[in-house]
């Protein structure tokens, strides 16, 4: 018998999965499994969502290469969706994907990103580049961005529920949705 607060837990999952679009398979099974383990793994949120000390194109481009390093293509599909839900344009979302053309603040951040978790190395020139635009606590909240943003598909991967990410179909499927958007109805 399912525990309501399990039930809850569910009914919550499904309106996430409405926001984010993407279904959320693997935290269910965290629910179903242990009541204790969804909240623990609900404490990554807290982590990684409060955004007060840098711009968001700064911040959803540390979660987007975040996600890409750790190549989960659902992943970065929810990072995608939650970059344009905070209002960042489609162009900045398609130049975070191929990590090209984007302003030098904004460079700064993917080049970091990507030093730190994609190639796990330091990269003292980019870290001063982002400390020097966004000071310390902009810094410490791009960190835990990209490394967070990192962390969930890793948890995916275990559970066996991570899919693999195909940059050009993230790209496809934004501008997809894009169009799809702005369409006019019809009458």
């Amino acid at each position: 018998m399912t525990s309501p607060l399990t039930m809850l837990a569910l009914s919550m999952i499904k309106r996430g999965e409405k926001r984010i679009g993407v279904t959320l398979d693997y935290v269910r099974q965290i629910a179903k499994t242990d009541f204790g383990l969804l909240m623990r793994y609900n404490k990554l949120f807290g982590f990684l969502d409060p955004n007060r000390h840098a711009p968001k194109d700064a911040y959803h481009i540390a979660r987007i290469r975040g996600a890409m390093a750790a190549d989960c293509g659902a992943c970065v599909e929810v990072e995608v969706n939650l970059a344009r839900q905070s209002g960042m344009d489609d162009a900045t979302i398609d130049r975070a994907l191929t990590g090209q053309h984007l302003t030098p603040d904004l460079q700064w951040v993917c080049r970091l990103a990507d030093a730190t978790v994609r190639d796990r190395i330091d990269d003292t020139e980019a870290r001063e580049a982002v400390r020097a635009a966004y000071g310390d606590p902009g810094l410490i909240e791009l960190a835990y961005a990209m490394n967070g943003a990192a962390t969930l598909p890793g948890i995916k991967r275990a559970l066996g529920y991570a899919t693999a990410c195909n940059i050009e179909t993230m790209r496809r499927l934004a501008k997809a949705q894009t169009a799809t958007r702005t369409e006019p109805a019809a009458q």
